[in-house]
């Protein structure tokens, strides 16, 4: 795992997106990720109702349509926090630093907004992962592949407890929201608002 500072994080994006197409990759902004395919499209998924449920839930959401086997590593972007209690918050905070250090990068949670995760790391992604679902700190989730060039999707993590799953194409959307319905997961079309904020085939000619 790579802690990566705000500055780091935005500095390692500019590199990631000068190499693809604007439309086969997500891309960032200030406001976080977003897709300029004119086909992107954003599902709506709220936390399982159960705690036991939580791993489960986040190695699924993760992963989705994808096998574990084929994965080659996650970015995760804690994007905005300080929402409720600070000290209840403060848990996580402390939590994360521990895992920082743990990997031998000692850095405190307000200046290691970005965590880069490599092929082998996918316990650890998912771990990380679970900390801004339970702490409702609002963050990006990125996975890679390898197979079939860049992510078909990404993550933004709501403090609503919802989890919005944008998808690049239609193609991958009516697939993985199929699946979602076959788990019972209820997924939901996202709001005009998040679509929105997520999809910006615009972009796409700039």
């Amino acid at each position: 795992m790579q802690v990566l500072s705000a500055e780091e994080l935005m500095k390692w994006f500019q590199g990631f997106e000068n190499r693809y197409p604007v439309t086969d990759h997500a891309r960032a902004d200030e406001d976080g990720l977003f897709y300029a395919h004119p086909e992107a499209r954003c599902i709506g998924v709220e936390y399982p109702g159960k705690l036991e449920q939580f791993p489960f839930f986040a190695h699924y959401v993760s992963t989705i349509g994808y096998e574990d086997q084929h994965f080659d590593g996650a970015l995760l972007w804690f994007h905005e926090w300080g929402i409720w209690s600070g000290f209840d918050e403060g848990i996580g905070y402390r939590i994360v630093e521990n895992l920082n250090a743990g990997a031998g990068q000692p850095k405190s949670f307000e200046v290691a907004a970005g965590h880069r995760f490599r092929a082998d790391e996918l316990s650890e992604a998912i771990g990380m992962l679970m900390q801004p679902m339970i702490f409702a700190w609002e963050s990006f989730y990125l996975p890679f592949w390898s197979y079939g060039g860049g992510s078909e999707f990404f993550l933004h993590i709501s403090h609503h407890s919802v989890v919005h799953i944008v998808t690049r194409t239609k193609e991958f959307h009516d697939r993985v929201f199929q699946q979602l319905q076959e788990r019972n997961l209820n997924p939901k079309a996202a709001t005009e608002a998040r679509r929105d904020r997520f999809c910006h085939p615009s972009r796409a000619k700039s």
